[in-house]
């Protein structure tokens, strides 16, 4: 009772730590009041923590002198404030080269690549002195079909070094064909985003190598340890930890294609590791795999990087976190897809298992939560927190998203990630400055987006759900592996990672069936974990149940199992002779890779595709569509429920679709369900309702009631709503009552309207390079084609707009660091303006109602590039006033915004803020029926009745409690909306509707349960 109590009460008034974290990009130069006065909008809005993130437009000089004068007085404030220092550790992404300057100082620890040079030449042919770049290795002879291994040629090719490659000459002196494999070395060259977009950058190319000790501690030295100098002594307290970002093998963009991560140091390492010589197999490394021997060779290998990346890497940074009280979070990348965390982590829960906090991302997260892969990342990751003792995993979200965002789609993907085992949401991400971002899709989670005025509302939302979900662990029963060993032994290197792969190549089958399983088992409400294939010899069999990590599990799924390992046929024989049911998917233990051996057979397999007992409590199917169809794919739901049997279900849950659940069991034991429509519409779910079950809503804390009958209740579903079922005793929490509604009267049509500031007219910028008379349309970010983007170069930016009218006022907002002169209509205004902050501390603003005119007017400015390699984005400017838009011109403003209940209401181009005012005259009776007001709305909106606030809603149904608040006559409704800023940045084309979509109305209650 005592920890249910305190889950109660932790859900009703969560502490802080639970509250949504940003990552604070570092975007421009710094000053100490700038960062005083975000950290204290931060703590405002109950942003408790935060990451220190240099970024694109970062310009003082990275982990200089003065940087860290920056980073202690950050500390101090956040420290009087109450606030949580995350240190980033690197500058943008990945981590690793501290800005590109570790790999300038230390070129000898930058990363190398493992190539193939193929070469086909018909019998008789000769390869006269072809030029390869970099060092040569060895060199193999391989014939078309057979599986017979390569052939060491090495002794019959002539090599010529020369410069950064060399010369090689041969002869092919068979009577067919053969392809000639030219085996090398060379650095990894691709520019990442860590070396380039920052003043001090220098484009530097290469990474780091991560599979390298000494490479690893260079850049704790560059890093980690200067953080220790500058802010040592408030580590474990003020300063809570650091966070590394996307850290992988090697650089995803260089790899694939015919190239490995590789050093001189794995030859020996391979050898001392497996007990024979990779030096034979070097070209499968990076071939197509034909036979047994190289598929071993393939997986010793990428076992071999796991765990180089793993130790050199991970493990080095965690227990350096550790010894200095900090903890340790991040992510590593491509955690949705078996093949490309390949290339990211090798395996990543080896990596997971290295972090204090581990974590994943979910960008562009409004476009892709309808992914087929969108579930993966957290399902991974909530079971490597399960299985390693984690009580807090993060994951960075929303980047990408674009500024059309609203709180309700913030739900909606909050809600999943949550359902999936997320409990520590993090902005992604508070732009310190906005001037030359990315505006159409890289929404800032700061001060200089309106959308912040409510952060703090959501963040409660947020908090009392990760509160419940950080005291509790998933309680699945199912355990499904991901068979990594067979993309290691599989996986050609030749299909790109980035490109559509999913139905051109064999290796996709293991992702397309990952995918299709997890949607699967969260679309039949069935809880269940994942591990990786190298886990295999740590699930036990322990009184008829799989144990792994001291979690208990009745079935373990077992997808494409064809290439396996040793470990996991122990494993699966452990568990057959133990009577844990397994079910084997598409494919039956062929091979084990690990020791290039047949694999002893499970049963016989079906020539159909139905599921079928093949050996007493094993089980296989093969489902055709299972690596075509991976959403809702109802066979192979179907058939996995034949296959699991009754009983798995969360709460023998049943609805019509769209609801998602999470099981989990709370710290003193207490079952926990989490219960969400994922839906846009309302949904209804029938479920097992047991005895002191409490259903908790936490949009604001309180009870809900259930109404069980015969040990099942009826629940009602909002769209895109979390619900928490908790079993147990305790304290009650405040409870909503049971309440029907009807309409008294509609409040149209008089209405007015204000917008807060004034509507926007936002500038769209022609660019004339030079000066000249030449005109060049700007895309749609507003980038300046790249080749007139070089630093320091002039040009001139022209806006022609219309004005039916002139407004009584208006002002001019712009982003003024890079202009060096402007005017509007001829006039020069370059000495008038006054400094604001709107998008950055460097704006400024100018009162122009004077200076506009009806007819054509022309705003211009002479800008100048900024001095530093980076994309150039053109400076934002806007005329804000008492006017209507069509995002192109000025336009005379309507007498009325509310013709007709069903009409999208207010200005279509508004952004910003606005407030609608209503009047309603009363009798006595109807003042004293009037109990809430419900409003059609399509933003976040707060209620004013007669001038006390009736409470702001996010999201539908926008309803207001405002009983006690009307009175007999006059009454006066104020309604203030908070809208995206999407319109200003957009297209024409591309506007959306905001505002009200419908008059509001005022209601009484017919139904009311005691209270």
């Amino acid at each position: 009772m005592e920890n249910t109590e305190e889950l109660l009460r932790g859900f009703a008034v969560p502490d802080g730590d639970y509250r949504p974290a940003t990552m604070w990009f570092i975007t421009d130069e710094l000053s100490e009041e700038e960062i005083t006065a975000q950290l204290e909008s931060f703590s405002s809005k109950g942003i408790n923590d935060f990451f220190f993130n240099p970024e694109s437009g970062f310009v003082d000089e990275y982990l200089g002198e003065r940087y860290f004068e920056i980073v202690r007085h950050t500390v101090r404030e956040a420290k009087r404030l109450g606030l949580g220092f995350w240190i980033y550790d690197e500058f943008r992404y990945p981590s690793g080269i501290a800005g590109g300057l570790l790999i300038r100082d230390h070129p000898e620890l930058r990363a190398r690549v493992l190539c193939d040079e193929k070469r086909t030449l018909g019998p008789g042919f000769k390869l006269r002195r072809l030029y390869v770049k970099g060092r040569f290795l060895r060199a193999f002879r391989s014939f078309g079909d057979d599986k017979a291994p390569a052939v060491d040629v090495t002794d019959s090719v002539t090599v010529e070094p020369c410069g950064d490659g060399f010369y090689i000459s041969w002869s092919n002196e068979r009577c067919g064909s053969a392809t000639l494999h030219i085996m090398c070395e060379r650095l990894q060259e691709n520019v990442l985003a860590a070396g380039v977009e920052g003043k001090f950058t220098f484009c530097q190319d290469g990474y780091i190598d991560p599979l390298r000790e000494e490479a690893m501690r260079a850049f704790i030295d560059y890093t980690h340890e200067r953080y220790k100098a500058a802010v040592g002594d408030e580590f474990g307290k003020t300063v809570k930890g650091v966070f590394t970002d996307e850290v992988c093998v090697g650089d995803p963009h260089e790899l694939g294609s015919g190239r490995v991560p590789w050093n001189d140091e794995l030859t020996g390492r391979f050898r001392e590791r497996f007990g024979y010589d990779v030096t034979p197999w070097l070209y499968a490394l990076v071939s197509t795999p034909r036979n047994p021997r190289e598929k071993m060779a393939r997986y010793h290998f990428w076992r071999l990087l796991t765990e180089r990346v793993r130790d050199a890497h991970i493990k080095q940074v965690y227990e350096w976190c550790d010894r200095e009280g900090l903890k340790y979070t991040g992510h590593f990348d491509g955690e949705e897809s078996l093949v490309w965390s390949m290339y990211q982590s090798g395996d990543i829960f080896d990596l997971m298992e290295w972090m204090h906090v581990p974590g994943i991302d979910s960008i562009f997260s409004r476009d892709k939560i309808g992914d087929e892969n969108f579930n993966v990342a957290g399902k991974i990751l909530s079971s490597s927190a399960r299985f390693f003792g984690r009580k807090r995993t993060l994951c960075e979200t929303y980047t990408g998203s674009s500024y059309r965002l609203r709180f309700d789609e913030m739900r909606r993907i909050a809600n999943r990630l949550m359902i999936l085992g997320v409990n520590m949401i993090q902005y992604m991400g508070a732009a310190y400055s906005m001037d030359n971002q990315r505006k159409s899709w890289k929404p800032s989670f700061g001060y200089n987006n309106t959308m912040f005025e409510r952060f703090d509302l959501f963040g409660d939302y947020i908090a009392r759900i990760q509160y419940i979900s950080a005291h509790s662990a998933p309680a699945g029963r199912v355990l499904m592996m991901c068979p990594q060993s067979g993309v290691y032994s599989n996986f050609d290197g030749h299909s790109h990672i980035f490109q559509a792969y999913y139905d051109a190549t064999k290796v996709a089958e293991y992702d397309r069936t990952n995918v299709a399983l997890v949607n699967a088992l969260l679309e039949l409400n069935i809880e269940y974990d994942m591990f990786s294939d190298s886990m295999a010899e740590k699930v036990l069999a322990e009184d008829g149940h799989a144990v792994l990590c001291g979690a208990e599990y009745d079935a373990v799924i077992l997808p494409n199992a064809g290439d396996t390992t040793s470990g996991v046929m122990a494993m699966a024989e452990r568990l057959k002779q133990a009577g844990v049911k397994l079910i084997f998917v598409n494919e039956l233990p062929q091979l084990m890779v690990d020791r290039a051996e047949q694999a002893a057979p499970f049963g016989e397999k079906p020539e159909d595709k139905e599921l079928r007992c093949i050996a007493d409590n094993v089980y296989f199917f093969s489902e055709e569509n299972v690596n075509k169809i991976r959403v809702n794919n109802t066979e192979l739901k179907r058939k996995l429920k034949e296959a699991l049997g009754d009983g798995l279900r969360t709460l023998d849950i049943r609805h019509s679709g769209d609801v998602l659940t999470a099981l989990r069991r709370g710290d003193g034991g207490e079952t926990v369900v989490f219960l969400c429509n994922d839906g846009d519409t309302p949904r209804s779910a029938d479920f097992a309702c047991a005895e002191g079950m409490r259903l908790l809503d936490p949009d604001d804390g309180t009870e809900l009631p259930l109404h069980p009958v015969g040990g099942r209740a009826v629940l009602e579903l909002e769209a895109h709503k979390l619900y928490i079922l908790l079993c147990g005793c305790g304290e009650a929490l405040p409870a909503k009552a049971d309440a029907k509604t009807e309409t008294l009267r509609t409040l149209y049509p008089d209405c007015g309207f204000a917008a807060q500031g004034g509507n926007i007219l936002a500038a769209r910028w022609s660019y004339s390079p030079g000066g000249g008379e030449e005109l060049i349309p700007l895309n749609a970010e507003g980038m300046i084609p790249a080749r007139y983007s070089e630093p320091c170069r002039k040009g001139r930016l022209i806006f022609d707009f219309e004005a039916e009218f002139v407004p009584e006022t208006a002002t001019l907002f712009a982003e003024y660091g890079d202009v060096i002169s402007c005017e509007l209509n001829g006039v020069r205004i370059d000495d008038r303006w006054q400094k604001c902050r709107l998008w950055g501390p460097k704006d400024a603003k100018l009162d122009v109602a004077g200076l506009l005119r009806q007819g054509r007017n022309r705003l211009e400015a002479v800008i100048e590039n900024q001095d530093f390699c980076m994309n150039y984005f053109v400076p934002f400017m806007l005329i804000r006033g008492d006017f209507e838009t069509d995002g192109a011109s000025i336009l005379k403003k309507r007498e009325s915004y509310l013709a007709a209940p069903t009409e999208a209401q207010g200005y279509p181009q508004l952004c910003g803020a606005g407030s609608y005012t209503f009047t309603a005259e009363l009798g006595a009776k109807e003042a004293e029926e009037a109990a809430a007001v419900s409003v059609e709305s399509l933003d976040a909106c707060e209620l004013f009745v007669n001038g006390v606030s009736a409470g702001t809603r996010l999201w539908a149904p926008y309803r207001f409690d405002t009983r006690g608040l009307f009175r007999e006559g006059a009454n006066t409704l104020e309604l203030r909306l908070t809208l995206p800023m999407h319109n200003i940045f957009c297209e024409p084309d591309e506007r959306i509707a905001v505002g009200l979509a419908g008059a509001p109305r005022l209601e009484k209650l017919i139904e009311k349960s005691a209270e």
